[in-house]
């Protein structure tokens, strides 16, 4: 080989040498910190991700600004102490109860990172279900949101105006369980000598003062574990076999209707007896609802059966997924949805609507 083709033959190789070593190094660095914790992201002053799934305090209602929802008040912490950035995706829903956090969460496109998850849920699940009813969709959705984010942390936080016991006490437990860390702001608002009156909007929804002390405490929590060396939740076997593979299916398998009609993606009715009938497998249902100013009441019937009298109301149009029961013997079974013309007190029009896109199913044994 002449010189000139040895030098040729030097620079190409040693071109390929380099790209080869650069790649290696930008794959193995860009691996690793797709798979470090929140906490090693803190060490390091880099940014976070973060996802929120959960309800009206989930999303920050009652905050007289923006600026003031708890998530942001975070964030302006994290930069100001640790000069780190967080951005945050939102799977939130006022009114919402884990069934409908699930449901978002299995129907949501998968994030390219995410280091940290906050699940709020309870003070409206207390109103629809059991506590055990209650804990196996909690549990769901913790299982499958570690699932989805593996390298993620678990922070779930037991909200202020939750004053059923048993439903916290779910949370802690399942919480404890899967190693994620629970922030209950009970005690906080008790211990923090105001009133709740000064620290709400409505005595439910926190306002700026409120919110500021639920971004102390999960500021507080997060130093603890970074100073600690916490390891992150992990996918533990499940405390209810019934949370392990629960997945949410919609079902449009309407068997009868009378007096409704389809009209902008959903079976439509406003005149007292007017019923649409569904035929479903499954031991979990919930329904898929358009709730809005209008709203009145429907009774549910399961199998020929009452089962429960809900209200479709709502301030203004949304679409909403309502749980309905749990625990039905494995097997077909039929729901019929009856208008009864009924107003609810909120409701300051002339008609009682109820409006229904699909069914919400699951399946596991009780």
């Amino acid at each position: 080989m002449n010189t000139k083709n040895f030098s040729t033959f030097l620079i190409v190789t040693l071109t390929l040498l380099a790209v080869s070593t650069s790649l290696f190094f930008l794959t193995t660095s860009y691996g690793s910190e797709k798979n470090e914790s929140v906490y090693q992201k803190i060490n390091k002053e880099d940014r976070i991700t973060y996802l929120v799934i959960g309800d009206s305090i989930g999303r920050g209602s009652g905050a007289e600004t923006p600026d003031k929802r708890w998530f942001s008040l975070l964030e302006t912490k994290m930069k100001q102490h640790h000069g780190v950035h967080m951005k945050g995706t939102y799977l939130v829903q006022s009114g919402a109860t884990a069934l409908e956090g699930l449901y978002k969460l299995q129907n949501e496109k998968t994030l390219d990172q995410v280091q940290l998850i906050f699940i709020v849920f309870g003070e409206n699940d207390r109103k629809y279900m059991t506590e055990r009813d209650f804990g196996i969709l909690y549990e769901s959705l913790i299982r499958q949101s570690k699932a989805k984010y593996p390298a993620a942390e678990i922070i779930t936080i037991t909200e202020s105006s939750l004053t059923f016991n048993n439903f916290a006490e779910k949370i802690k437990t399942i919480s404890s369980h899967y190693k994620a860390s629970n922030a209950d702001m009970r005690p906080v608002f008790e211990n923090s000598g105001k009133t709740i009156k000064e620290l709400t909007r409505d005595q439910i929804h926190p306002n700026g003062a409120g919110y500021s002390l639920y971004a102390d405490t999960l500021y507080q929590l997060i130093e603890k574990n970074r100073k600690s060396g916490k390891t992150i939740a992990q996918l533990e076997t499940p405390i209810n076999p019934e949370s392990e593979d629960l997945l949410l299916h919609q079902n449009r398998n309407i068997t009868s209707e009378k007096g409704f009609y389809y009209k902008n993606g959903f079976q439509t009715s406003n005149k007292a007896g007017s019923s649409v009938e569904y035929q479903f497998n499954g031991n979990l249902i919930g329904v898929k609802l358009l709730r809005g100013p209008d709203g009145g009441f429907v009774d549910v019937y399961i199998d020929g059966k009452f089962t429960a009298k809900m209200n479709t109301w709502w301030p203004f149009y949304r679409e909403r997924i309502q749980y309905i029961k749990n625990g039905l013997a494995e097997g077909s079974h039929t729901i019929r949805f009856e208008v009864t013309g009924e107003k609810a007190a909120s409701n300051q029009t002339d008609s009682a609507y109820f409006r229904v896109s699909s069914l919400l199913t699951g399946n596991f044994v009780n």
